[in-house]
C-alpha cells in the first residue's frame, strides 16, 4: 500500500488574517469552557446528568403514574391555584408581609426572661387594655383581615350553593 504524501504548499500552512483574529478572540472562551467542563466533571455533576438522562424514561413513567391519581390531580390543581393567587399579590407587599411574619416568629421564639415574672392584668388591667390605643392599632388590621376572610368564605359558600356552617 502506498504511503500518504505529506506535502502542503507554503501558502496553505498560513492562516488568513481574518481566521487568525477570530481564533485569537475565541481562544479565551474555549479555555473558559474547558475549565467549566473540568469543574463539572470533578464535582460529579456531569456523571449525575448522564445517569439522569439514562434513567429519564423510568423517572418520567413514575412521575406520570403518580400524577395520574386523584391525589396527583388535586395536587396539580392546588399548585395552579397557589400560583394564580401569588400572581395577584404585589411582590413588595408579600415581601413585607413575610418579613413581618418572620420578625413576629423570631420574637415569639425568644425565651421569656425570668427577671420579669408575668403578672396577669386583673379586671382593672383588662379594662385599661381596652382603652390602649397602641394595642388597638396593632389588633385592628388583624381583626379587619379576619372579618374580610370570614365574609369572603361565607360569600363563596353561598355562590357554591352550600349553606354556611
Amino acid at each position: 500500500m502506498a504511503e500518504q504524501i505529506h506535502y502542503r504548499p507554503a501558502e496553505a500552512k498560513r492562516f488568513r488574517e481574518e481566521t487568525l483574529d477570530e481564533f485569537e478572540r475565541l481562544q479565551g472562551r474555549v479555555a473558559e469552557i474547558n475549565g467549566l467542563l473540568d469543574e463539572l466533571y470533578d464535582s460529579g455533576l456531569i456523571r449525575w446528568l448522564k445517569d439522569f438522562a439514562g434513567a429519564f424514561p423510568q423517572i418520567s413513567s413514575i412521575a406520570v403514574e403518580g400524577m395520574n391519581t386523584p391525589q396527583g390531580h388535586a395536587g396539580m390543581r392546588n399548585l395552579l391555584v397557589v400560583a394564580k393567587q401569588l400572581g395577584k399579590i404585589d411582590p413588595d407587599q408579600l415581601e413585607r408581609t413575610f418579613e413581618a411574619a418572620n420578625a413576629g416568629l423570631a420574637k415569639a421564639g425568644e425565651p421569656a426572661s425570668e427577671d420579669t415574672p408575668y403578672n396577669p392584668p386583673g379586671m382593672t388591667g383588662v379594662f385599661k387594655l381596652l382603652h390602649d390605643k397602641e394595642l388597638w392599632a396593632t389588633l385592628s388590621p388583624l381583626i379587619a383581615g379576619a372579618k374580610a376572610f370570614s365574609a369572603h368564605r361565607q360569600h363563596s359558600r353561598r355562590d357554591d350553593g352550600k349553606a354556611p356552617e
